[in-house]
């Protein structure tokens, strides 16, 4: 694919205000929005999670909201390949991608690899073949279909080695193919911000959100949603303020501690995303939110 004239990047930890910045750039320039947020990925929770209403969503062309079906699983390889399939679809206009989730914003960079997950199924088959024919003939193997990459390692690298066949049979794809999408540059230029507001404005606006969840359908929606969990281990069940309301449902606590968990623990999960965004965003520009907009109004 060709390189995409510009992109648009607005991070930031959890009420911070990305989505309404999102919304405002989208209503000033030809573009569209696209969700790099992990939990808002799934068709389940979307009150939880903060989906935006289904109106905003298609007045700001919004994609990749509630797009993976539960208890279908999305990582980061999954979600790059979607945004590459969507990017072939719209070149005219500009790409507004707007989350929390760092790892999916920094993706776009090229830097983290898109190796899709491997199943438990495939790594198990592979850990008993690797078992039954050894060290010296899994090496041969890997010369075989990787050779570039097992030039690269140490033939006793048994861990590196149990990798790329996995991935190699997981992904039908060996190392060397993956480790080359990982230089290549997406866009031409890309505007990178992160919000960071005032903790004191920021814990205010947590604290209205998740009043303002409570008092909304969401403990219905978390209701049926405990109907129907699978017992699998998934994303979504570690959805932030899950774990309150559940005890809030099953009468094992009132409404007022349930509204005290649940602002400690996304004020803890806010917390988080800002020291990943300080740390790991380098090509961000780290401004509050009027200042972002002006940044990015300028910059285009």
């Amino acid at each position: 694919m060709d390189l995409y004239p510009l992109a648009i990047l607005i991070g930031g930890p959890t009420a911070s205000g990305k989505t309404n910045l999102a919304f405002e750039i989208q209503n000033k320039i030809p573009s569209f929005i696209v969700n790099a947020d992990s939990m808002q990925v799934y068709d389940k929770l979307n009150g939880l999670t903060n989906v935006p209403p289904k109106k905003n969503l298609v007045k700001h062309s919004c994609n990749l909201f509630g797009f993976v079906k539960y208890p279908k699983k999305c990582n980061v390889g999954f979600w790059s390949d979607s945004v590459q399939k969507l990017l072939l679809r719209s070149r005219n206009n500009i790409p507004i991608f707007v989350g929390g989730t760092g790892l999916y914003l920094e993706s776009l960079f090229g830097k983290i690899s898109p190796i899709p997950e491997i199943s438990q199924k495939v790594k198990n088959k592979v850990d008993k073949l690797f078992l039954k024919l050894g060290k010296n003939i899994f090496f041969k193997k890997l010369q075989k279909i990787d050779y570039s990459y097992s030039e690269k390692i140490s033939k006793n690298d048994t861990q590196r080695i149990l990798r790329a066949i996995t991935v190699k049979v997981g992904t039908g794809k060996n190392m060397t193919y993956w480790h080359k999408r990982i230089s290549n540059k997406i866009f031409k230029k890309v505007l990178y911000v992160v919000i960071f507001e005032d903790r004191k404005v920021l814990y205010n606006n947590i604290n209205n959100r998740c009043l303002q969840m409570l008092k909304s359908n969401v403990v219905n929606e978390v209701s049926h949603f405990l109907k129907e969990k699978k017992s699998i281990s998934h994303p979504l069940h570690k959805s932030i303020g899950l774990y309150s309301l559940e005890k809030y449902i099953n009468g094992e606590e009132n409404f007022d501690d349930t509204l005290q968990s649940f602002c400690l623990d996304t004020r803890r999960y806010a917390k988080r995303q800002i020291t990943w965004f300080k740390n790991k965003s380098t090509n961000s520009v780290k401004l509050n939110f009027s200042d972002a907009k002006k940044f990015i109004l300028k910059n285009i």
